[in-house]
């Protein structure tokens, strides 16, 4: 009995170390980070530790397309635009997929997501993406916030 009982114990010690060793190696850290975007350009931050710094720099928009929905009566249009951030650190490419509601006054707000297709610099092998939220002003300016994870592949 007391044998058994020795074996079973070594087998699970030796099964918890495997799976902590294991573990420790195939671990990713994902880094989340908040980018601001308005029209004087980008500013992203860091919101936990991980290798990506602070960054500013020029946004730009392009290549989408549009479509229009309706959903509980209420008009939306859809865009997928590329962002290109082009920052002290390198360059962040993304593809975003937001849905625009008009509302009173010449204001439009969205929501949608991003995901990272392209990366030079600092960013050069990350992937991620997350979450998008912004309003557009009666003048023309739109100010937007993208927040999610940033993580080596």
């Amino acid at each position: 009995m007391r044998r058994a009982l020795t074996a079973i114990a070594a087998l699970a010690v030796a099964a918890v170390t495997l799976t902590a060793v294991a573990s420790a190696g195939s671990t990713t850290t994902k880094q989340l980070v908040t980018i601001q975007v308005t029209k004087s350009g980008f500013v992203l931050t860091p919101l936990t530790a991980g290798p990506i710094k602070p960054d500013t720099g020029p946004a730009s928009f392009c290549c989408w397309t549009q479509r229009f929905i309706t959903r509980n009566g209420q008009a939306i249009e859809i865009n997928n635009p590329k962002m290109t951030l082009t920052g002290k650190n390198g360059t962040l490419v993304t593809r975003n997929v937001i849905g625009w509601i008009d509302v009173p006054n010449g204001y439009s707000v969205f929501t949608g997501t991003w995901k990272i297709i392209g990366a030079t610099g600092a960013y050069a092998g990350l992937t991620g993406g997350g979450g998008a939220a912004g309003v557009s002003l009666p003048i023309g300016n739109t100010n937007a916030k993208f927040e999610g994870f940033l993580n080596p592949k």
